[in-house]
């Protein structure tokens, strides 16, 4: 599963956002640069940890620390993807988007296969902890598409994707209720800053429902 906070969105990684300029060969050369990059980067620097051993993993904790990537997160669970989806709502209301996006993946389909084209990967959650708080997996494209929609659109068959539109203002109820699972900023950022979201957060819900 997968939230997003505008379902005008596409499910497009970062890395193909900021070079979705470029054409698809010239896109898949400068991915190939950035990684090089990256990697030299962590063995010139000592960081050499299991994350950084590991190629799924190096990539993982790149996008961890701002490094554009051609992974998507994706949820295992229906709960925190629908947090991601809601969780900057409070802020645009009344409305800066109208709705969000709930995606599910299929995973039965074949389109989701490395040999296809794009796989699901996992990457070791030992040393990223937001990844284990997450319930974590990637989609890892190696195609020249510059979103998942497309992709499939392109190459597959049968039902791959499910988009679920939502309004932006069910926020105000499903966050509440997502707290009281225990799913918050805390539990998907377990830090300092994501205490300060989960009290931001409760303090506009409480605003908002003594509004009416």
């Amino acid at each position: 599963f997968r939230g997003m906070g505008s379902a005008d969105w596409k499910l497009a990684p970062a890395f193909d956002r900021r070079f979705g300029y470029l054409d698809p060969d010239e896109r898949l050369r400068v991915w190939d640069e950035l990684i090089e990059q990256w990697r030299r980067g962590c063995q010139e620097h000592g960081h050499t940890g299991e994350s950084a051993g590991r190629e799924v993993g190096l990539w993982a904790l790149g996008q961890h620390y701002g490094l554009p990537t051609r992974l998507l997160d994706w949820s295992t669970s229906p709960y925190i993807a629908a947090f991601f989806a809601f969780k900057e709502c409070l802020e645009r209301l009344p409305h800066r988007y109208s709705h969000v996006a709930l995606w599910i993946l299929h995973l039965d389909n074949p389109v989701w296969a490395k040999d296809q084209g794009v796989e699901i990967v996992s990457a070791p959650a030992l040393e990223n902890v937001r990844l284990k708080n997450q319930s974590g997996k990637f989609t890892l494209s190696h195609t020249q598409y510059a979103s998942l929609e497309e992709y499939v659109t392109e190459t597959g068959s049968g039902v791959a994707l499910t988009k679920v539109v939502l309004p932006a203002s069910e926020a105000v109820p499903a966050l509440p209720d997502l707290d009281s699972m225990g799913i918050n900023s805390y539990r998907v950022y377990p830090d300092l800053g994501g205490l300060a979201e989960m009290a931001t957060m409760r303090l506009l819900l409480s605003e908002l429902t003594a509004q009416g």
